[in-house]
């Protein structure tokens, strides 16, 4: 039986500058930086030792390499015990986030990377 989500793979289009988008924008730290032949994936999280990982992976070659292959990005909700703060800092370091809703049930806002595509946090106590 599974026992937890460990990694969720991001395709992307510019992988340098995705890797850096998460590590200079974000805070996230990098786990790893895996060399496979010319191709290069950079495994991402919160925090080293983060349960959840991102992994970062060129788009171009993994459609050359499985054609056919759903390479949308998914929808993530992270968390953060301060909202607000998050919001902030991300908005501070350049990041084009919406404002933070108060849904009554939770506090979330969601905020865009480096090629567009919108991921979500909100708040846990």
């Amino acid at each position: 039986m599974i026992e937890s989500i460990g990694q969720v793979m991001l395709y992307v289009n510019d992988i340098e500058a995705a890797a850096v988008f998460w590590k200079e924008k974000l805070g996230f730290e990098r786990v790893e930086k895996q060399l496979q032949g010319p191709q290069v994936s950079y495994v991402l999280a919160p925090k080293i030792d983060s349960e959840v990982q991102l992994v970062l992976h060129d788009k171009a070659e993994v459609a050359r390499m499985n054609p056919g292959m759903n390479l949308d990005t998914p929808s993530i909700l992270m968390t953060s015990k301060d909202v607000e703060a998050t919001y902030q800092a991300y908005i501070a370091n350049g990041v084009t986030a919406n404002p933070v809703m108060d849904l009554g049930f939770m506090k979330v806002f969601n905020f865009c990377d480096n090629e567009g595509n919108y991921f979500a946090v909100r708040e846990v106590k």
